[in-house]
């Protein structure tokens, strides 16, 4: 029960904090009030960001870089599968040869000399 209370009373004590330093810094006021409150918040924002966030690429260069890579991936997939014919003739010949002459070795001294 005293758990719980003072799990209620925290809770409550917070929100009034936050509408408090809200109301205090004037968000909560007219619409001039408001957009001086934000215009001061978003320069203390932008003056404490670490300096890697300012190296941090835009949403459209992300997409377009997105949209680069999968283009690429797409294109290797497709030269891969229509080079793919070429290769297996090529290996499927090559193993043929090998098992040719691994026969004749093997199974068959004498046919070769």
């Amino acid at each position: 029960m005293a758990l719980s209370l003072v799990k209620n009373v925290t809770k409550i004590v917070i929100g009034g904090g936050a509408l408090y330093v809200t109301y205090d810094q004037g968000i909560w006021g007219e619409g001039s009030q408001s957009t001086k409150a934000l215009t001061r918040l978003s320069g203390q924002l932008v003056a404490k960001q670490p300096p890697y966030v300012k190296e941090v690429p835009s949403t459209e260069q992300m997409a377009e870089n997105a949209r680069n890579t999968w283009n690429s991936g797409v294109m290797k997939v497709c030269s891969g599968l229509s080079a793919a014919p070429a290769f297996v003739g090529k290996y499927s010949e090559k193993a043929t040869t090998s098992l040719a002459l691994f026969i004749r070795q093997n199974l068959h001294p004498n046919v070769g000399k």
